[in-house]
């Protein structure tokens, strides 16, 4: 008996020896093709500009191009299920932030699990949900804003995906103050229908509203307390008002985080978080993100999976919060 479990020992130790050096072999020839670049949102969003921003380091960081592909749909579950179809090997990443968490969590059967269905490498920023309202006598600033609202409730429509949404739920459930949401999967079309007018408000993140504000709209506030990029409130026309200067104790940021498929080997998702440092440190790409007021926070591996489960576990807390607000 003794020998049988000596020999299954060893049969077991060989096997993890085997994989670990299998996995280092393929680890020490990655990357040696194309990566292509999952957003699942449409195109001319936040995310999207991210992608074709961060691919300018393709050839000079990572030593193959990058191919940014759009796969919107479903707030984001659709291009989340697009990358768990395709190999575990590190050529096919994913950036999202909260939106498709969100959205999974309001499913009562979700198709994928946001805590395990994948592997996170890295974060490298999060963004403030803000939000602009158009250019009109009936409201001017904040104060005047809040007061409509109040005496017109939920007649004020707020568009914008599910994380710009949940910021927006944040403030505006702290307040009082009840307004009607309409959810999109990603910020352009939510873009598009704000200069169609067809919503009253638009819930987005700073690297929109620098092509919008002030000419297209006033923005009143955020729902982030983190400090504001150099320049940005002068760029969008004035004071941005955050949590902290409205008395208000919660404040909402979502992040955004970049991963693999969930059984992709421990050591590629390390070579790609290495490498993601390196392309916001690449300075065509810190010299775009500047341009669009970006102050890109890098997490490396370990500590972006703890914080990506946190903010899981904290999106699900939040799910009802914007039905309270409606």
């Amino acid at each position: 008996m003794k020998t049988i479990n000596k020999i299954i020992a060893s049969t077991f130790a060989i096997g993890l020896l085997t994989a670990s050096f299998g996995s280092t072999a393929i680890a020490a020839d990655y990357p040696s093709k194309t990566i292509t670049f999952v957003v699942p949102f449409g195109a001319g969003g936040g995310t999207d500009r991210w992608g074709r921003i961060m691919s300018a380091a393709g050839y000079d960081v990572w030593g193959h191009g990058w191919r940014v592909r759009n796969v919107p749909g479903a707030s984001g579950i659709k291009g989340w299920k697009w990358m768990l179809d395709r190999p575990a090997d590190g050529y096919t990443l994913i950036q999202a932030s909260p939106t498709p968490i969100l959205a999974l969590a309001r499913e009562d059967k979700p198709i994928i699990d946001s805590a395990k269905d994948i592997k996170v490498c890295a974060l490298v920023g999060f963004f403030r949900p803000n939000m602009i309202v158009h250019n009109t006598p009936k409201y001017s600033n904040f104060k005047e804003f809040i007061a409509y609202a109040k005496k017109n409730p939920r007649k004020v429509t707020v568009g914008g995906s599910g994380s710009n949404l949940l910021g927006m739920a944040t403030v505006f459930n702290q307040m009082g103050v009840k307004v009607t949401y309409v959810s999109y999967p990603g910020s352009g079309k939510a873009v598009a229908d704000f200069l169609g007018k067809h919503v009253q408000a638009l819930a987005t993140a700073d690297e929109i509203l620098i092509n919008l504000a002030p000419q297209k709209g006033k923005v009143l506030f955020t729902s982030s307390n983190k400090a504001h990029p150099k320049g940005y409130e002068k760029a969008v026309g004035g004071k941005v008002l955050q949590p902290k200067d409205l008395g208000l104790k919660d404040s909402f940021e979502a992040l955004r985080y970049i991963g693999v498929h969930p059984k992709t080997p421990d050591s590629i998702c390390q070579i790609i978080s290495d490498k993601l440092g390196e392309t916001l440190k690449f300075k065509p790409v810190a010299k775009l993100l500047q341009k669009i007021k970006i102050d890109p926070v890098f997490v490396p591996m370990k500590e972006a999976q703890k914080e990506y489960q946190i903010m899981v576990r904290n999106t699900r807390s939040a799910t009802k919060l914007l039905a309270k607000a409606k």
